[in-house]
């Protein structure tokens, strides 16, 4: 019985139940999880009418364990003189995350692009009018009206040129945008927001992640994909999706940090935002920042163009 259990609580991806509530939430803390049983199992092996149980439970979490301790391993990237696309990401948490804080990141760190998940047309305004001298360009995916909690920006220096726009409908929640030409020329550069693994929305989200596939299968071209994903590694439908695509999280030893919920520790959250790479491009580096006004936490990357 303590095995079955642990599997539940720990694996339930193994068993294609992670697509139902509350496991499609739960599972997004496995690493936690993991920890917390290990650490009751080691405890009950004290005891000796529990002692079998406790190694059942102990050899499901050390096999948890085993899944998610590589995230936290960088994998240095090999030399190269290829030119890098920085990408800021940022869940502003319905349009009220402070804008002078992002301005001032967006000023120190001078990105290429900075996705915006959940800002709409008025937060965009207030973003670009905090930063006009930086000579960014916004493009918004929303419909007409809709409040920033359904829309997402994205942000493009002066230096990738005029850049060519396409909303993508991919569910009936949230659009996606995906930009091209200019500097990016044949690089596709897409800003993601999946619908949230909720009873109202669980559906959607099922069907939306999948659809990662269009940028990351093999031969589908250069990719990067930036934003809100509402998934980790430890949901299959995640893990499906972005077959082909390198995670910039995990490539840089930083998978482990939690950028949702903002409130909490960063060993204590999931890591639901994510910048991947697929068709060429290759994750350098990524970095986890803490601005006030979300619930998120922000994701910057750098990206190799190969």
């Amino acid at each position: 019985m303590a095995a079955v259990i642990g599997v539940l609580v720990l694996l339930p991806d193994r068993l294609g139940l992670d697509g139902v509530v509350p496991l499609a939430d739960s599972i997004a803390f496995r690493p936690q999880l993991a920890v917390v049983t290990t650490v009751l199992a080691l405890a009950a092996l004290a005891y000796r009418r529990m002692r079998t149980a406790a190694v059942a439970l102990l050899a499901v979490s050390v096999v948890a364990l085993a899944l998610v301790v590589p995230r936290g391993v960088a994998r240095p990237p090999s030399p190269s003189t290829a030119p890098t696309l920085t990408v800021l990401s940022f869940n502003v948490d319905r349009g009220e995350a402070d804008v002078q804080s992002l301005a001032e990141v967006v000023r120190r760190v001078r990105p290429d692009v900075v996705v915006l998940p959940e800002s709409a047309t008025r937060y965009s305004a207030l973003v670009t009018a905090a930063i006009p001298d930086l000579g960014y360009r916004s493009s918004v995916a929303a419909r007409p009206g809709a409040p920033d909690v359904a829309g997402v920006t994205v942000l493009t220096a002066a230096s990738l040129g005029p850049v060519a726009g396409r909303v993508i409908e991919q569910g009936r929640f949230d659009p996606w945008l995906e930009l091209s030409d200019g500097r990016l020329g044949a690089l596709r550069l897409v800003a993601v927001h999946v619908s949230a693994p909720v009873p109202q929305k669980i559906g959607s989200w099922a069907r939306e992640l999948p659809q990662l596939q269009t940028w990351c299968r093999p031969g589908a071209g250069p990719v990067v994909l930036a934003g809100d994903f509402n998934a980790t590694l430890d949901h299959r439908f995640f893990r499906d999706g972005t077959r082909g695509c390198q995670d910039a999280g995990v490539v840089s030893g930083q998978g482990l940090v939690g950028t949702w919920n903002a409130a909490w520790p960063w060993w204590a959250g999931a890591q639901i935002d994510h910048v991947l790479t697929g068709g060429g491009p290759e994750p350098v580096d990524m970095t986890v920042l803490d601005l006030p006004g979300s619930d998120h936490r922000a994701v910057l990357a750098r990206v190799r163009l190969g």
